[in-house]
């Protein structure tokens, strides 16, 4: 018999709400002057099916895997790859452990024969008659089935990823009499973007290994981590006194080592600085040291480059290009790993990203872009960059441009701004988004938005942006779905999340620091202000941002570090700052031919009143 999916619509479960105050953010202990590492409390790493299990039931047979046919006595297996679990990863490190399956249809009439409307659902490890855990029924109106609790799921996970094959086979069955339900597979290889999300999944929610996330310092994306909160590596003893300027010339490339210019701005990456250089239609990724000095370079191909590449915790540097999203791998000299092509609205018209959004890469190497050109939705890679997830947001968006994604604290929810509000999309159960509206103030036609910030505690985010034609700004602040205080002004910088949970941003010649409370006013330092970059923060609180070749530095007490630092010398007006585990700012102009690097001088701190006194 031909299966086919019916496609007919069907209403999903909302989302249960997940936004009561939980996990804080985790900071490595470190002594003043080492490295601090600022992460997730938790990750969430979603596992796609394998892609060569065993035949897991007659229905894969006769699909090539698009579609399962679950009834009694015929089971559906599902296998599914760990090798992108830590190693070691033990049943205790893990919070939550969720296997996700999505019917087609749930009542599949099979030969005129009556069917149960109604699906009870276990799962068990292949080979085993003991379950696991026991899945929500499905159901006609609610096609979409998963284990409420981790049952004994997580202790498979661990003991399967202990094992040499660091694999999981499992078995989804039913005892329901009359069950018959059409269950979908891998996507169809001409849609994998639509039905990403209906994929059979297995995600794990787990808390990071602290020491091994420190030890991959570097800025790896344009706010340092997948929360953006613009807080580096760099745990100073005290504040800097100032800087001093370095301009480095780009190193020739190619064999005719010939000049390139900047494709996008630079990052960070361990002690390294990483590029990607133009030359004419061909790409090279370029690795330096931190005094400049090229240490390997490598062609990657041509294309336009669309925005920054990002690196994730692997090494592996994501590059989106006008017709595909490349891996390369940083630990193997610019070897090319994975590959995503974009989809073609037309023959030869890829999709593009939305307008002036930019990629985010999770804790666990995931990617999420938002795409646009019609296609208007989220898309969520896996570190091999196998679609896992898309919601579509262009029922939400109006004429507003949504923002760029950000990941929550505790690695489970994808938050996009977007027209009068927010998504937050659960990557557990990535079916429907709980939607937070901004209320006044919010974002209009012209409308540019800031990377979201995730704060301290699941269910806390900052959104902020600006009207590009009015030059007027604004910042939100949420804790759970309701609204804590908005300031509204005039254009506000990117937010930055100080050490103690604060934000920090400058509006209104101020520079101002919030925290999460209702109504928290906050307190204003400095006057006259500006800001043209990103804020950036280091481990200790210090905050810093240029402003139209003036460089401006203040202590978390709000005191001024130094006197503005004027660079006649310096680079453009807007600049992407990109702070080093040194405490070094690097950046470079657009489209440039050089790096520069702002270096921290330290004078000796001031010796405190008491003990001045005593040397009189």
């Amino acid at each position: 018999m031909k299966l086919r999916s019916l496609h007919i619509c069907l209403a999903l479960l909302a989302l249960v709400p997940a936004m009561l105050p939980a996990a804080e953010r985790t900071v490595a202990a470190a002594e003043p002057g080492s490295v601090a590492f600022a992460g997730s409390s938790a990750v969430s790493t979603t596992l796609l099916e394998a892609r060569d299990p065993p035949p897991a039931s007659t229905a894969e047979a006769a699909t090539g895997g698009e579609h399962y046919w679950l009834r009694p006595g015929n089971g559906v297996r599902l296998a599914f790859d760990l090798d992108s679990l830590p190693a070691g990863l033990s049943a205790a490190q893990m919070r939550r452990c969720v296997l996700r399956v999505v019917a087609s249809e749930v009542r599949y009439v099979r030969e005129h024969e009556a069917v149960a409307a109604v699906v009870e659902l276990a799962v068990r490890r292949v080979g085993e008659t003991r379950p696991l855990a026991a899945l929500r029924d499905l159901r006609p109106d609610r096609p979409v089935s998963l284990n409420p609790d981790n049952g004994r799921l997580c202790e498979a996970v661990a003991e399967a990823a202990a094992a040499p094959a660091r694999r999981l086979e499992l078995e989804l069955y039913t005892a329901t009499a009359r069950a018959s339900s059409l269950l979908h597979g891998r996507a169809p290889a001409e849609d994998t973007i639509r039905h990403a999300s209906s994929a059979p999944r297995l995600v794990i929610q787990y808390a990071p290994d602290a020491v091994a996330a420190a030890a991959a310092t570097g800025w790896h994306q344009p706010q340092h981590d997948a929360g953006h909160s613009g807080r580096g590596d760099s745990n100073p003893a005290h504040g800097p006194s100032g800087f001093e300027l370095q301009a480095l010339p780009l190193p020739a490339v190619g064999e005719d080592a010939g000049p390139g210019v900047l494709a996008e701005r630079p990052l960070l990456w361990r002690d390294q600085v990483i590029a990607v250089l133009k030359r004419g239609k061909r790409n090279f990724l370029v690795v330096l040291d931190g005094m400049g000095a090229l240490l390997w370079s490598s062609e990657i191909g041509g294309g336009v480059v669309q925005r920054a590449p990002v690196i994730g915790p692997q090494g592996l540097l994501y590059l989106v290009t006008e017709d595909a999203v490349r891996a390369w791998d940083l630990e193997a000299r610019g070897a090319l790993r994975h590959r995503f092509v974009l989809p073609e609205l037309a023959p030869q018209m890829p999709v593009r990203l939305a307008p002036f959004t930019k990629p985010t890469v999770g804790e666990d190497g995931s990617l999420y872009l938002v795409l646009g050109d019609g296609v208007d939705g989220v898309l969520g890679l896996d570190a091999r960059l196998r679609p896992f997830l898309f919601f579509g947001l262009h029922e939400d968006a109006g004429t507003i441009t949504p923002g760029s994604p950000a990941l929550s604290i505790d690695g489970r929810y994808v938050a996009v701004p977007n027209g009068e509000g927010a998504v937050l999309i659960d990557l557990h159960d990535p079916a429907e988004a709980e939607r937070l509206a901004f209320g006044d103030g919010a974002a209009v036609s012209g409308w540019r938005h800031h990377l979201p910030v995730a704060g301290m505690r699941a269910g806390e985010w900052i959104f902020s942006g600006y009207d590009a034609e009015d030059g007027t700004g604004t910042v939100w602040a949420f804790a759970g779905r309701a609204p804590r205080w908005q300031a509204s002004g005039g254009t506000s910088t990117q937010p930055v999340l100080a050490p103690d949970g604060r934000v920090c941003f400058v509006q209104d010649g101020t520079l101002n620091v919030r925290g999460f409370g209702p109504g928290d006013a906050g307190r204003r330092f400095g006057d006259g202000l500006c800001a043209s970059s990103n804020p950036v923060m280091d481990g200790a609180g210090n905050l810093f941002f240029w402003c139209s070749g003036t460089l401006h530095g203040f202590a978390p007490d709000g005191r001024a570090l130094f006197a503005g630092q004027r660079f006649a010398d310096g680079p453009e007006e807007n600049l992407a700052l990109a702070l080093g585990a040194d405490g070094s700012l690097w950046t470079a102009n657009a489209n440039g031919g050089e790096l520069f690097v702002f270096r921290p001088r330290f004078s000796p701190p001031p010796a405190p009143p008491a003990a001045r006194h005593q040397r009189r």
